[in-house]
C-alpha cells in the first residue's frame, strides 16, 4: 500500500538508533518524549523571560488605540452577557444590531480586521491588567504567541533533526529585531504568524503521523481561526494546496487500483463543496448589491438573504457521516481506508468554514450579507481603503512596490549572519529532497510571500505584512548552519557538538548584540549590509513608520518640556493617527496639552501658530514636513541606538512658520505626463502581469516640482523679492506695491480655482499668524538655494547634516514662549 493510504511512520532520529528489544525501544521512546517536551516547556519559558520584561519599552503605535477601541467595545459585550439574568436579556444580546454595536470589527470603519487578534488581547488584559499597566496587559498576547511560535519551531525541528537544529532555529527568530520588536504590540501580525505556523506544522503532522488524524482536524480548525484573525493569514492555504496537489493527491488518484480512492475523493468533495459553493455565490451576489465598502452602513443596508448562516455546517456534518461511514465499515476498500492528504482536504472543508463563522459574532446574525461586505473589503483592498504610501529606494508609491520588494527586504532586515546561515540552509534543503521533502515543505512556505509580493499587493510597513517568511527563514539558518557545522566537523577533524557549538554562537551572538543596540527601537532596525539604519535611510528606506520613536521616554520628556496649554498640532493629514489622543486618555501625556489636527488646515486657532509633531515616517512627507523636518527643531529624539538619526520631532511656532513661508513661495504642483510604459509591447499584449518586471503597474506620487519663478527671482533680483516679502509682511497684503502685487500673484497662481483658493488661504493665514515667516523663508531661499532645492525635491526627509545644517542655521533663534507659560512662572514666583 502507498504511503498515501496510510500514514507514514515518524523518521527515526540519528541519536536514537533501533533496539531489537521492543520494551526497552519503548521505554526509550518515552525518555527521548519528555526530553523532548521538556525542552519545548524550556524554550517557551526562556522565549518569555526574553520578551516579557519590555513589553511596555516600545511606544504606543499607530494602529493600537483603533485595535483597542474594538477591544473595549467587545468587553462591555462579554461583560453584559456574564452578568445576564434571563434568556429575554441574552436575546437582546444576540440582537444583528446589538451584535453589529459591540463588535465593531471585519467592517469598514476603525478596525477592518476580523476579532481574534483582538479577543486575544482583551484576554491577556484580563489576565495582566491587574498588575500591569493598560497598553502592556494588552500586548501580553503578542508576547505569549511569538513565545509559543518560537517553541513549536523548536519542538517540531527538534525531534525530527535533533536539539541543535530546534535550538538554533529559535534562537534565529528570537533575535530578529523586527520580529521582536513587532512581538510587543496589539497587533494583527504576530498571531497571524502563529497561526500560520502552527497551521503548516498541523498540516505535515497530518500527513506523515501516526494516528495523525486529530492533526488534520488541528489544520482545519487552525486554518478557520486564521479567516477571523487576518485575510492575510488564510494565505497559508496556498502552499498548503500546492503540496496537497503536486505532491500527494496526485499520486494517490494516479496509482493502480485507485477507483476506491476517486469515488471518495468526488463524493465527499462534491457533497461538501455544494453548500460552500451556494453560500460563496450568495455572497458574490450579495457583493454586487451592497454599496461600495466606504458608503455601506450595516445598520442601514441589511438585505435578507435567501440562505441562513448554518448553511455553513453543512460540510461538517458531511465530515461526520464520511467518518461514521468509516466507522461502520471499517473492512471497506472504499470507506474503511485511511487517505492522509483526502482527509486533511476533507477536514479544511468541514471546520474552517464554520470556525471562521462562529469566530466572529457580528457574523451570527445576517451572515451572508455581512460576509459579502468583509469579502469586498478585503478582496478589493485598493478600491474600498485609501492608498497607503509607501518609501522604496527613495520613490513614494501608493499601495504596492516593484516586484523584487520583498527580496531587498528580506536581504536588510535581518541580521547578516542569520541571513548567511539560511541561504546554505536553502542549498542544504534543495541537496535533501530526494531524500528527506520536509526541507522542501518549508521553503516553499518560505517562498509564499515574497512571490506573491511580486504581485499588486499591500506592500506598506516593511516587513510587517510577511512575518510567516521569517519562521521558515529561521528553519532554514538552524538546518544550514548544523549542516555547515557537519562538514567543518569532518574536514577540521572536529568533534561535531563543538562544530555545532561555535557555529551557533557565529550565527546568533552578532544577532543578539545588534538586537540589544537597537532596542527599543527595533522597528527602525536594518542590517550591515545597507549600512544599518544611517545607511538604509540615506538610500531612501523608512526610518520609522509607527509612531514607536514616541516611546515613554521621548513623551516623559515632552511632558517635562512643553509649556502648559501648549496646542500640538499634526504636520499634514497623512499622519494623524489617534496615538497622542489614546496616550492622552490613559494619563501618559498630560491633560492641558492641546492636541490638534493637520496644522494648516485644522488649527484651532487661526490667528496663531502651534507646536508640531512629526515622526520620521519618510512616506508620509510632503513639502511643507520636509521643509519643517529642516528646520532647527525645538525637541529632536537621536537616539544613539539608531545611529543618532531624528526618529521624533517637536517644532515650534517660529519654525512652523519658516517652512509654512518656504512652501508657500516654492511649492507647485506637477503638471507633468505620466511615465510611459517600459515593458515591450508583446509583453503587454501577452503576458501584462509581467509588466512589473518592468515596473509598469505602479503608482508613484506626483513628482516634486517648484515653483520655478519664484526661484528665478530669487537669482536674479534677491534684494526685490526680499523687499516684496517685507511690504507683504508689514501690511498684511500687497496694497499698491508691485513688487508685493507680482510675489502674491506668484505664490497663488494656478490653473485650478480650487487650488488658487487654497493657497491664498495659506498665504494670508501666515500672514495674521506670523508674517516674519515668510521675509525668513526668502531669507533663507536666498542663503541655501541649493540646500533648499535639495530639500523639497528628495521624497524623503533629509538629514541636515548632508546640507551643511538646519536650514535657518544663519537666521537668530527665536524660541517661543507662550503667554500663559510665562504668567505660570510668574506666579510660582
Amino acid at each position: 500500500m502507498s504511503d498515501e493510504t496510510k500514514p507514514a511512520t515518524r523518521p527515526q532520529r540519528e541519536e536514537t538508533p533501533q533496539r531489537s528489544d521492543p520494551a526497552a525501544a519503548t521505554a526509550s521512546d518515552r525518555s527521548a518524549s519528555g526530553r523532548w517536551r521538556l525542552g519545548t516547556l524550556l524554550v517557551f519559558a526562556v522565549a518569555l523571560i526574553a520578551l516579557v520584561p519590555t513589553t511596555g519599552d516600545i511606544g504606543l503605535t499607530w494602529d493600537e488605540p483603533a485595535y483597542r477601541y474594538s477591544q473595549v467595545m467587545s468587553a462591555q459585550w462579554w461583560d453584559q452577557l456574564a452578568h445576564a439574568r434571563s434568556w429575554g436579556e441574552v436575546r437582546g444580546l444576540l440582537d444583528p444590531e446589538t451584535l453589529l454595536y459591540y463588535w465593531p470589527y471585519a467592517r469598514f470603519g476603525i478596525n477592518f480586521h476580523p476579532p481574534l487578534a483582538g479577543q486575544l488581547n482583551l484576554a491577556a488584559h484580563a489576565l495582566f491588567g491587574s498588575w500591569m499597566k493598560d497598553i502592556p496587559a494588552r500586548r501580553m498576547a503578542s508576547v505569549i504567541e511569538f513565545a509559543l511560535t518560537i517553541a513549536i519551531g523548536f519542538g517540531f525541528l527538534a525531534r525530527r533533526y535533533g536539539t541543535a537544529v530546534g535550538l538554533i532555529m529559535a534562537g534565529s527568530l528570537l533575535l530578529m529585531p523586527r520580529l521582536y520588536g513587532q512581538a510587543h504590540l496589539i497587533d494583527t501580525d504576530i498571531p497571524g504568524l502563529f497561526l500560520w505556523a502552527a497551521t503548516a506544522l498541523a498540516f505535515w503532522n497530518g500527513l506523515h503521523e501516526e494516528r495523525g488524524r486529530h492533526w488534520r482536524v488541528l489544520a482545519g480548525v487552525l486554518l478557520g481561526l486564521a479567516f477571523v484573525e487576518k485575510m492575510a493569514a488564510v494565505g497559508v492555504l496556498l502552499p498548503l494546496l500546492l503540496w496537497l496537489a503536486a505532491g500527494h493527491l496526485t499520486r494517490t488518484l494516479a496509482r493502480p487500483g485507485s477507483w476506491a480512492d476517486w469515488i471518495d475523493g468526488l463524493v465527499t468533495s462534491w457533497l461538501m463543496l455544494l453548500p460552500l459553493v451556494l453560500a460563496f455565490q450568495e455572497i458574490e451576489g450579495w457583493q454586487r448589491q451592497l454599496p461600495p465598502p466606504a458608503q455601506t452602513n450595516l445598520f442601514v443596508h441589511r438585505p435578507s438573504s435567501d440562505l441562513p448562516g448554518v448553511i455553513l455546517i453543512a460540510p461538517l456534518a458531511i465530515w461526520f457521516f464520511r467518518r461514521l461511514l468509516g466507522r461502520i465499515f471499517p473492512g471497506s476498500k472504499l470507506w474503511g481506508v485511511e487517505r492522509p492528504a483526502l482527509e486533511t482536504w476533507t477536514a479544511i472543508l468541514a471546520f474552517a468554514p464554520v470556525v471562521g463563522w462562529l469566530g466572529n459574532p457580528a457574523w451570527w446574525r445576517e451572515t451572508l450579507p455581512r460576509l459579502a461586505h468583509y469579502y469586498t473589503l478585503s478582496g478589493n483592498r485598493r478600491a474600498a481603503l485609501p492608498d497607503i504610501q509607501i518609501i522604496y529606494f527613495g520613490q513614494t508609491y501608493e499601495y504596492t512596490l516593484p516586484w523584487h520588494n520583498a527580496w531587498v527586504l528580506l536581504g536588510i532586515t535581518v541580521p547578516v549572519t542569520i541571513l548567511l546561515a539560511a541561504a546554505i540552509g536553502i542549498v542544504w534543503a534543495l541537496g535533501q529532497v530526494r531524500r528527506d521533502r520536509l526541507p522542501l515543505y518549508f521553503l516553499v512556505h518560505f517562498l509564499t510571500f515574497p512571490v506573491l509580493r511580486m504581485l499588486p499587493t499591500p506592500a506598506h510597513d516593511g516587513i510587517r505584512l510577511f512575518l510567516p517568511t521569517f519562521f521558515f527563514l529561521a528553519a532554514l539558518a538552524g538546518w544550514g548552519t548544523v549542516a555547515l557545522a557537519r562538514d567543518l566537523s569532518q574536514r577540521a577533524r572536529l568533534p561535531a557538538p563543538i562544530a555545532v557549538s561555535i557555529l551557533a554562537a557565529l550565527v546568533l551572538a552578532p544577532a543578539a548584540i545588534e538586537l540589544a543596540r537597537i532596542h527599543p527601537f527595533e522597528l527602525s532596525y536594518y542590517n550591515a549590509l545597507i549600512g544599518g539604519p544611517r545607511g538604509a535611510w540615506h538610500r531612501g528606506f523608512e526610518l520609522t513608520y509607527w509612531f514607536d520613536g514616541f516611546n515613554g521616554q521621548t513623551i516623559e520628556e515632552l511632558n517635562h518640556k512643553l509649556p502648559p496649554g501648549t496646542e500640538l498640532d499634526f504636520p499634514n493629514e497623512l499622519t494623524n493617527p489617534m496615538t497622542f489622543q489614546e496616550l492622552q486618555m490613559l494619563g501618559a501625556l498630560r491633560g492641558d496639552i492641546q492636541l490638534g489636527g493637520d496644522i494648516k488646515s485644522h488649527g484651532r486657532r487661526y490667528e496663531e501658530l502651534a507646536y508640531v509633531w512629526l515622526q520620521t515616517q519618510d512616506s508620509k512627507a510632503t513639502a511643507f514636513s520636509r521643509l519643517l523636518f529642516a528646520m532647527r527643531p525645538w525637541y529632536a529624539r537621536e537616539p544613539a541606538q539608531v545611529d543618532g538619526l531624528r526618529l521624533a520631532t517637536v517644532a515650534d511656532p517660529v519654525a512652523v512658520s519658516r517652512a509654512w513661508g518656504l512652501e508657500v513661495l516654492l511649492d507647485a504642483a506637477d503638471r507633468s505626463h505620466p511615465d510611459l510604459p517600459s515593458a515591450p509591447e508583446w509583453v503587454r499584449a501577452y503576458a501584462p502581469i509581467l509588466s512589473r518586471l518592468w515596473g509598469d503597474g505602479l503608482t508613484k506620487v506626483h513628482r516634486l516640482t517648484l515653483n520655478q519663478d519664484v526661484l528665478e527671482w530669487a537669482r536674479g533680483d534677491p534684494q526685490g523679492l526680499l523687499e516684496a516679502a517685507r511690504y507683504l509682511a508689514a501690511h498684511g497684503g500687497p496694497g499698491n506695491d508691485p513688487a508685493a502685487g507680482r510675489l502674491v500673484k506668484l505664490v497663488t497662481s494656478d490653473p485650478v480655482p480650487k487650488t488658487v483658493e487654497i493657497r491664498q488661504f495659506f498665504l494670508d493665514r501666515l500672514l495674521k499668524a506670523r508674517p516674519e515667516g515668510l521675509v525668513e523663508g526668502v531669507q533663507i531661499l536666498l542663503d541655501h538655494p541649493d540646500e533648499v532645492v535639495k530639500v523639497m525635491t528628495r521624497y524623503g526627509y533629509t538629514d541636515p547634516r548632508q546640507i551643511g545644517g538646519y536650514l535657518d542655521r544663519n537666521l537668530p533663534d527665536q524660541r517661543v514662549v507662550p503667554a500663559c507659560w510665562l504668567f505660570s512662572r510668574w506666579r510660582r514666583r
